[in-house]
């Protein structure tokens, strides 16, 4: 087993913690690390795997409201709605996630770990830029017309973008114009909020 980590006992507690499949076995850490190499995360924080071993997949029964950095789009707070957990079932499991949806649209070496009410992402970082972000899906970061006006700069490059959704139009253009990007974790729609997972459970915050 993994180190465990006093931190998610807490947040468990002062939030009323939940599982989604309570009756679904909870898987070992040897299982949490080969599922989660599968999909090319190593390197999988400690912290993180001790959640998945010992709480699987769930929501709080409070609300559960993850401080943004100041003048964020998204507002002043994040809200937990489900934490994703492997092992779990497809929906909520990150590495099913990570390859039927967002491996094209998430930045390098991000893993989506949970999720507000809206469909924005909390995602760990991993490699060369670890801790925990929020992923803005709704990208409220663009001024208006500022979309169009990137998708003609990527076509001057080169770029089919026709048959592009929007996350990897803006993640390209993230890429091939990194020092326009204003946001200083290099993403237009991508904020840090914690240093690790244990350190986000412990701000964690009710409203």
């Amino acid at each position: 087993m993994p180190n465990t980590f006093s931190e998610l006992d807490a947040a468990a507690k002062r939030l009323s913690f939940y599982r989604l499949e309570p009756n679904l076995p909870l898987p070992d850490e040897t299982s949490v690390r080969s599922s989660a190499a599968t999909v090319g995360f190593n390197n999988l924080p400690d912290d993180v795997v001790d959640f998945y071993c010992r709480f699987g997949a769930g929501a709080f029964d409070r609300p559960a409201l993850l401080p943004l950095p100041a003048a964020c789009p998204l507002g002043e707070v994040f809200w937990v709605d489900i934490l994703y957990a492997i092992g779990a079932g497809r929906d909520w499991s990150p590495t099913e996630l990570f390859q039927s949806t967002y491996a094209e649209r998430l930045p390098e070496y991000f893993l989506p770990i949970g999720t507000d009410p809206g469909g924005s992402l909390l995602i760990l970082g991993v490699e060369d830029r670890k801790g925990i972000y929020v992923w803005d899906h709704e990208h409220r970061e663009l001024l208006v017309g500022e979309f169009d006006q990137r998708v003609a700069e990527l076509q001057a490059k080169g770029v089919d973008t026709h048959n592009l959704d929007v996350d990897k139009i803006l993640l390209l253009w993230d890429l091939e114009f990194l020092s326009r990007v204003k946001n200083p974790s290099g993403h237009g729609n991508l904020y840090p909020v914690a240093d690790s997972f244990a350190q986000a459970c412990t701000l964690l915050q009710e409203q």
